[in-house]
């Protein structure tokens, strides 16, 4: 049993002073697993590991939901920080990094000819939406996957707070439905601006040619296509799923590991749907901000020089190994997904509430035993670092199999 002690106080008081306990909805304990079994707060990190308020060590495979991609407090990155902070973080006009990121994005990502940077996710898939829009004349989007919290995405989901007419601009497909979304193109034929769509998460890839199908479907219909690499960007391939998959799309959101965790994100895209821009009114006093572009630059490098990709490839295709092979050893079904540079599997158990049940266990006592994971839809998720050693590996599939073994045994 974790002692967590100071972890529940902080996070008692802090849901009297913070809607929601904390500023970031995933990262609320009681999103993750509840106050008595998983910790609240981070106090620092080192590489793959985490240590909570309260003194307890953990291998983190939650990765700050995927920004923390080379490994927490590397050595290379704070000193560019330290560096540059030496020098100010905000100035009255722009730093010239922003040049020398911006080319470097050109040279690795396939569809950048103009960059524009801002600071979150949800900034710039709404500024490329709005391209989108300025470039077609047109309004409708269609979408697929998660794109942030504005209002122009979370009308489709009911969200409250909302105008209601926001609700007639968007439609959802399913990824890797081809035919729903040749469906919606012709049913809103001549309205649509873009089409919007996650190009790979973790543990799912695209099938039957599915990216190449919407590309050409969009060139087509003369429709603009946009992929989010919030996630893949600079973890699925250097230039993210565009690079990995050979499909250019006209315009692309890039975030999370981009900076190993500091706030950045970019829309970058194709000259002519990028230009416009530069008299619409999308800006930011902090897009500016030099500290988290000089520690982009220095990531970049990094990610190019030490071979971080193939490191998390190797290590996903470890974890995967293993699991698959704890499965097999104990008899227990499990469904491990798509190889891709993070690990998602579910337990096959036809008992709705029974699995829902088992996986909050085995969160709770991988926790205990110095692991932190997160659910991920109806299954769990491995976000891996490329700081893991060997030996972390094999703890890890060391506490799983004891994990699974237990689960076994509750059901």
């Amino acid at each position: 049993m974790l002692n967590l002690e100071k972890s529940k106080k902080l996070f008692t008081h802090a849901l009297e002073i913070i809607p929601g306990g904390t500023n970031t909805n995933a990262k609320r304990v009681y999103n993750l697993l509840d106050m008595e079994n998983f910790p609240a707060y981070i106090e620092r990190g080192d590489g793959a590991y985490v240590w909570d308020i309260d003194g307890n060590k953990y291998i983190d495979y939650i990765a700050a939901l995927a920004p923390i991609n080379i490994g927490y407090s590397h050595p290379r990155i704070n000193v560019r920080i330290i560096e540059q902070l030496e020098k100010g973080s905000l100035f009255s006009l722009p730093s010239p990094n922003e040049v020398q990121l911006s080319e470097m994005l050109i040279d690795k990502i396939p569809c950048a000819e103009m960059v524009k940077i801002m600071k979150t996710g949800a900034e710039v898939t709404s500024a490329v939406i709005r391209a989108a829009r300025l470039a077609t004349g047109k309004e409708m989007i269609l979408s697929s996957g998660y794109h942030g919290w504005h209002d122009w995405w979370t009308a489709k989901i009911g969200e409250q707070g909302i105008p209601a007419c926001y609700k007639n601009l968007i439609e959802d497909f399913e990824f890797n439905n081809y035919l729903q979304l040749e469906r919606l193109v012709d049913n809103h034929a001549g309205k649509i601006a873009c089409i919007i769509l996650t190009p790979a998460s973790y543990g799912v890839e695209p099938k039957d040619n599915f990216l190449q199908k919407a590309r050409k479907l969009a060139d087509q219909k003369g429709i603009v296509l946009i992929f989010d690499e919030i996630i893949t960007g600079f973890r699925w391939a250097m230039g993210g799923a565009q690079e990995k998959y050979g499909v250019v799309p006209d315009l692309a959101a890039f975030g999370k590991s981009m900076a190993n965790g500091m706030p950045i994100a970019v829309l970058i895209g194709k000259k002519e749907l990028m230009a416009p821009l530069k008299t619409n009114m999308i800006t930011s006093t902090f897009a500016s901000e030099a500290l988290s572009i000089a520690a982009s630059i220095e990531t970049i490098k990094i990610i190019e020089e030490e071979n971080i990709i193939q490191r998390l490839y190797y290590l996903s295709d470890r974890l995967r190994a293993g699991i698959k092979e704890i499965s097999q050893r104990q008899n227990f079904e499990i469904d491990v997904m798509d190889p891709t540079p993070a690990v998602k599997f579910e337990f096959l158990i036809n008992d709705v509430e029974k699995k829902k049940k088992l996986t909050l266990e085995f969160i709770k006592q991988c926790a205990a035993k110095g692991l932190l994971v997160r659910q991920d839809g109806t299954g769990v998720s491995l976000c891996v670092i490329a700081a893991l050693s060997g030996d972390d590996v094999d703890y890890t599939l060391e506490v799983l199999n004891k994990v699974i073994g237990n689960l076994k045994n509750e059901l």
